[in-house]
């Protein structure tokens, strides 16, 4: 029975689409570890030299900042994937500059109505957090990071070019100069201000460098010159793009909110140092999926060429083998976490922040179940629904919202965690059931509709991505 099993899964990792998400999920998975480890590094700096009180500041406006940019960017990075790598596979190179034009337009545009909203919240909501009048002021200079985070396009143009490597060095190098930076600023005795610049500094430069190399990557794969194209006739070349587009905005809208509620409704009701306490609960939070999430980034490409090509058997085949793989994978890394929170959190974040393992062992089980649940939720936008994703996550945030609340209150940063663990597997077996109920659905509706000459010309396989 176990060798039928060790027979089995080398079968999985023989399949040529998990060997190519393999591939190219590793260099991201690097980058990611290496952004997760600055990140950390970065963290502990700032934790320590700022204390529980002013580093829950710093955290409530670091959120604040990146949910509001989150709430205006359409994530157009998902539009160039779906609609880029059928214009791709139908050999029509100025319609894939045409919707990367339209991504970056929608990016700049968004970014600086993030910026304006923000500045005029950071004075707004001051006293929801008790901030002073300066604390104001710095997360308005904070929002330089937003109007220069253009990524959606960055982002498609790395994924349509496979050009996962050059991605993974771009992000690393971004994260080690923001590391870099807050280290001169500890190291200088900077006051909670001169931290904030050192950030904005450091932000700014890693958000335009992965947008100077996508620049290139695109111009060695043919697409060179899409600032230039004219964007007339996008609506018409790719049909129902403007809805595609407001569906994953409002699905990436929601999807922020789940992320960031917990942050806001902790510095509500719990004040500064648990604001403090849970954010190094959830930079740690984020090591199964700085390891694991890479492939899921590589895997929704490959659902979408999949989905095009109406290969639906290799398309549950990649997902339930990804999903099964991550999921064990992630599983092993809470494991071992768990056991180990205390001195973990001691090393990264010091004795003033042990209080929060408790809810770091929690947290990190709901984001466990998140790392497993996205690569099902990925699918349904590949398969074309991100509406209907929309509504359902909708819902579940205002479930969500009313947990954390009464998780807060009667249970501190622990009750928070469990709530988060309730709406992730409420949501993991929804996608799972959606997934499976249109997928079998369009297989046999496929099948029904062409002819067996059809049949197999489609079973060949979609031409490669450009090198």
């Amino acid at each position: 029975m176990t060798e039928r099993r060790g027979s089995r899964v080398r079968e999985w990792f023989r399949d040529r689409a998990v060997r190519r998400v393999v591939k190219y999920g590793i260099p991201v998975a690097v980058g990611r570890v290496v952004v997760s480890i600055a990140g950390l590094i970065t963290t502990a700096m700032l934790a320590r030299h700022l204390g529980p009180e002013l580093f829950g500041v710093l955290a409530v406006m670091r959120t604040l900042v990146t949910t509001v940019g989150e709430y205006a960017n359409f994530n157009t990075w998902q539009a160039i994937i779906k609609y880029g790598t059928e214009a791709i596979a139908e050999r029509r190179p100025e319609d894939v500059k045409r919707v990367i034009k339209l991504a970056f337009v929608l990016d700049v545009v968004t970014a600086a109505i993030a910026a304006i909203v923000i500045a005029v919240l950071a004075f707004a909501i001051a006293t929801t957090f008790d901030w002073s009048s300066t604390d104001s002021k710095l997360c308005v200079l904070y929002t330089l990071t937003i109007v220069t985070r253009v990524a959606g396009a960055p982002d498609g143009i790395f994924r349509i070019c496979d050009a996962y490597r050059p991605q993974a060095i771009a992000t690393s190098v971004s994260a080690a100069l923001m590391t870099i930076s807050v280290g001169i600023a500890v190291a200088l005795d900077a006051s909670f201000a001169g931290c904030v610049v050192a950030l904005v500094i450091a932000e700014v430069i890693g958000n335009l460098l992965p947008l100077f190399v996508a620049i290139t990557v695109a111009a060695t794969n043919g697409f060179g010159g899409w600032l230039f194209t004219p964007l007339r006739g996008a609506r018409t070349a790719f049909p129902g793009i403007a809805r595609f587009l407001v569906a994953t905005n409002g699905q990436g809208t929601v999807k922020k909110t789940q992320s960031d509620v917990d942050m806001f409704v902790i510095g509500a009701m719990l004040g500064k140092i648990p604001s403090g306490l849970f954010r190094v609960v959830k930079q740690l939070g984020t090591i199964p999926g700085r390891v694991f999430m890479p492939f899921e980034q590589v895997l929704f490409t490959e659902l979408a060429r999949a989905a095009a090509a109406h290969d639906y058997a290799t398309f549950r085949r990649l997902l339930l083998r990804l999903t099964i793989i991550v999921g064990v994978g992630s599983l092993l890394i809470w494991g071992v976490a768990a056991v180990a929170a205390e001195p973990v959190i001691r090393i990264v974040a010091g004795d003033e922040f042990i209080g929060a393992a408790p809810a770091f062992r929690w947290y990190l089980l709901a984001m466990v179940l998140n790392v497993m649940n996205t690569p099902v939720q990925r699918a349904i936008v590949a398969l074309g629904r991100p509406g209907t994703l929309f509504w359902f996550d909708l819902g579940s945030t205002i479930l969500l919202i009313g947990a954390a609340i009464a998780g807060a209150r009667y249970g501190g940063l622990v009750g928070v965690s469990l709530a988060l663990i309730g709406h992730k597997v409420v949501q993991a077996a929804w996608s799972t059931w959606l997934v499976a109920r249109i997928s079998y659905r369009r297989q046999r509706d496929h099948a029904a509709a062409v002819t067996p000459d059809e049949a197999s010309s489609q079973a060949a396989p979609p031409p490669p991505a450009p090198r």
